[in-house]
């Protein structure tokens, strides 16, 4: 089996790919005809890589954007994906203050879409990278859909720059300029109008 962190170059499915970095403990930038791609890879994990691919499928025919995969290796349990390069939303609103509109909305629809398909996706900021227009979902992760869905109560106010998610920052280790918080009426006035906009 390949050790890819002793490479430079490796091969799968009778492509070669360069690598350019390692990103995490499993995850690899790899280069293929001036294009950059994700390599994943599950050497020791079987269930993981049956996780990763039923979820890859469930995303895609959902409707939630997320990186196009374009081949796996069974045999190695490796995995080519798109490799998205655009910026997170939590840096974006933990920056500027506040998220464009067209990423809210865009938030909300990854949010329909996969409740319509029954997955509960990890909703938070840090997990979606907005680029050209599209927010994409980067976790290969989704529970099962519950009537009691916590995304409203919780995990919406994340997106806007709440008490909540100072908060969130602060257990982050992150300090964030609370100045920019606005008044509980304003915070609530303009995430009601938001979700009226666009929750569906």
């Amino acid at each position: 089996m390949y050790n890819v962190g002793m490479v430079e170059e490796i091969e799968i499915k009778r492509k070669n790919y360069q690598v350019i970095e390692q990103i995490s403990d499993h995850s690899f930038k790899v280069e293929r005809k001036g294009k950059y791609f994700l390599l994943k890879k599950f050497d020791n994990d079987p269930e993981g890589f049956e996780k990763f691919t039923d979820c890859e499928h469930r995303l895609r025919v959902s409707g939630v954007s997320n990186p196009k995969c374009y081949l796996y290796d069974k045999k190695l349990r490796w995995a080519i994906l798109d490799y998205i390069e655009g910026e997170n939303c939590f840096d974006i609103l933990k920056e500027k203050g506040a998220l464009p509109e067209e990423v809210l909305e865009l938030m909300f629809k990854a949010y329909w879409y996969a409740r319509n398909d029954r997955m509960a996706l990890d909703m938070k900021p840090d997990n979606f990278v907005y680029t050209d227009g599209k927010l994409y979902y980067m976790p290969f992760k989704y529970e099962k859909f519950v009537s009691n869905d916590t995304f409203v109560q919780r995990d919406l106010r994340l997106w806007f720059f709440t008490k909540d998610f100072v908060k969130y920052c602060h257990d982050k280790g992150i300090d964030v300029d609370q100045s920019q918080v606005k008044s509980d009426y304003e915070t609530n006035k303009n995430i009601a109008l938001m979700t009226v906009k666009y929750y569906r």
